[in-house]
């Protein structure tokens, strides 16, 4: 039996990772804070451990005492911060700390999986794709927090890393997309700009199984771009949402230099409250045009997977568990 460690378990990536290795006869744990909301990990199979990555001492006791996993993979870490330095000690101290321990010979793993983003590498040049081999150029603090951590693992030579690079993931228990599905069932459907952005998603089952495909059949030392694989604009995205809702909706356009103020007033607001709001300045160099198509065919052909889902597809299954759950 394969033993796994998941850390940010309690997440929706995490959480859902850790249904389908459940699924697949593993034996799992879950690496949680001890004040996590564990509403998503009630299986009586699974096993917890409590890692504080702010304490060395701590972390390489806790990881000592749980012995060698087969496969870890570090999901951890932070999207929204106040300050610039959080992200870097998030995303890639408490990475570079975090496998530091696990590169002992008593702990190394088969494989150390690493969810980075695509905001590692940042839009495309010009009208083209996201190429896995392009020049990163990450517009946001966190996508170069997360680049940081990346170009870490690049530098070990005696450790089994592979890093996923997802895209937008959406699919049941995900808050972000959320907030836009709620804003449509009300009948108003709101858009950047003039022109459509082009955009990529992955579906949450397609981006765990690609997590678990890059386990058994991943190369050390490779980097993998996660999306469907489809070109996307975010017309298609209003589309898919409408007919999943099954609502009409009015369709407004906003202009980036609006959104600016707005997205400056809430970051004050957010700085009262001790919290980054999900719309902020930088927020915008990803939502506000870039160019997100991604080529996702050395993905496909290396880890053997086809993504299941479309925008379309999994936006039906997304706003069906939605309803269901009363989150709509």
């Amino acid at each position: 039996m394969k033993r796994i460690l998941i850390t940010g378990a309690n997440g929706f990536i995490g959480s859902t990772l850790a249904d389908q290795a459940l699924e697949k006869g593993w034996e799992v744990t879950a690496a949680i804070r001890p004040t996590s909301d564990r509403v998503y990990l009630g299986d009586p199979r699974l096993k917890f451990l409590h890692l504080h990555f702010d304490n060395e001492s701590a972390l390489r006791r806790e990881l000592e005492q749980a012995g060698r996993y087969d496969y870890v993979v570090h999901i951890a870490g932070t999207t929204k911060a106040l300050k610039k330095e959080d992200y870097f000690r998030v995303n890639a101290d408490y990475t570079r700390r975090f496998v530091e321990i696990l590169r002992d010979d008593a702990l190394r793993p088969q494989r150390f999986l690493f969810l980075s983003s695509l905001a590692a590498l940042g839009p495309a040049n010009g009208r083209g794709h996201v190429h896995p081999q392009q020049t990163p150029y990450p517009v946001t603090t966190y996508g170069a927090s997360k680049l940081a951590a990346e170009q870490y693992l690049e530098s070990l030579d005696d450790f089994p890393w592979t890093v996923l690079q997802p895209t937008a993931v959406f699919g049941p228990r995900d808050k972000d997309v959320l907030e836009f599905v709620r804003l449509m069932n009300k009948g108003l459907e709101l858009y950047i700009g003039r022109e459509p952005q082009r955009v990529s998603f992955i579906y949450i089952q397609d981006l765990v199984g690609m997590m678990l495909a890059a386990l058994e059949f991943g190369q050390t030392g490779r980097k993998y771009i996660a999306t469907d694989g489809r070109d996307y604009t975010t017309a298609d995205l209003g589309h898919a949402t409408r007919t999943a809702l099954q609502r009409r909706t009015l369709r407004l356009h906003l202009p980036l230099g609006v959104v600016r103020l707005v997205a400056a007033a809430a970051e004050t607001i957010g700085a009262w409250q001790g919290k980054m709001p999900p719309l902020n300045r930088e927020k915008l160099n990803e939502i506000g045009g870039a160019n997100w198509w991604c080529d996702a065919a050395q993905t496909f052909e290396e880890l053997r997977f086809t993504p299941g889902y479309s925008l379309q597809s999994g936006m039906q299954e997304t706003v069906a568990w939605y309803k269901k759950n009363e989150w709509l």
